[in-house]
């Protein structure tokens, strides 16, 4: 009886141990998920733009994200978010220009479940450590720092609409930003006339361009936001912030500094950005 005894006591201490250490695990993971998540931005924020002032900017390698698998979870690829999140990233400066602040949590109505990501992934089915619990978007600071990626996830599949802009053998196809668009109660409009995107900029409107493989900014395809535009110059918000272009061989692209670049009217054909998404309230 006593041995009896022993033993269930011994078994019961084993039990609070592990359930203990369990539960001090969780904890240790969810602290260093929230702790990496809380660390200060890096090259996303708030720039000056000449002639229209401050406006919200992302970086697609911004170095809190860019290394994140941006994938479906039926994909043997894991290309990073830092490499093919420039559909996304440029949708999320267009939405977070436009759309006040406090309604950028519009989105989260129209997922199928909640927008969470991890040091690794965009997504729980890409995340290459078990210990990485999930950062759970719900506040508006959430929603505002981390609009890209809850576009990214969006694009994968995500939402409520069926859509998905992923491929498995090339970047994000742009189709997805009008369900965005949706979600927000915006109205986009596309267009391959330059005039008319330039001119949506002065009524208020925000402006995505496609550069297209071969132009200044790309020799594969990328997706832009037209910041503004003078007399002068057009001002662009370029995703992939970077101190100098490969592409960029006549140095028609004016770098103002990493992500925000001006070019003058004369030059602006050799951008190749030849096709717009304009979205409008």
């Amino acid at each position: 009886m006593r041995d009896s005894l022993l033993r269930t006591a011994a078994f019961l201490c084993m039990c609070v141990f592990l359930l203990g250490n369990a539960h001090v695990s969780f904890a240790d993971d969810l602290t260093y998920t929230e702790a990496y998540f809380t660390r200060q931005e890096g090259y996303s924020g708030i720039v000056e733009v000449p002639g229209k002032g401050p406006m919200r900017y992302y970086a697609q390698n911004d170095p809190l994200w860019q290394d994140m698998a941006y994938e479906h979870s039926d994909t043997q690829n894991r290309r990073p978010f830092g490499d093919g999140g420039c559909g996304p990233t440029a949708g999320a400066m267009a939405i977070a220009n436009l759309v006040p602040e406090a309604e950028l949590s519009r989105i989260s109505q129209y997922a199928r479940k909640e927008y969470a990501i991890c040091p690794c992934s965009i997504t729980k089915e890409k995340c290459i450590h078990t210990y990485h619990a999930r950062y759970v978007l719900t506040t508006q600071r959430d929603f505002t720092r981390f609009l890209p990626l809850v576009l990214g996830d969006f694009a994968i599949g995500n939402n409520t609409f069926g859509v998905s802009g992923r491929g498995a053998d090339k970047g994000t196809n742009s189709g997805f930003l009008y369900q965005v668009a949706q979600a927000y109660s915006l109205t986009v409009t596309a267009t391959t006339d330059k005039n008319a995107a330039f001119q949506a900029l002065q009524q208020g409107c925000t402006v995505v361009g496609h550069a297209a493989r071969g132009g200044a900014f790309t020799n594969t395809g990328h997706y832009l936001l037209i910041a503004h535009t003078d007399a002068d110059k057009v001002y662009v918000l370029d995703p992939l912030a970077r101190d100098t272009y490969k592409t960029n061989q006549s140095k028609i692209l004016e770098i103002l500094r990493p992500g925000l670049v001006a070019i003058k009217h004369s030059d602006y054909k050799a951008t190749g950005i030849g096709s717009y998404m304009i979205f409008s309230r």
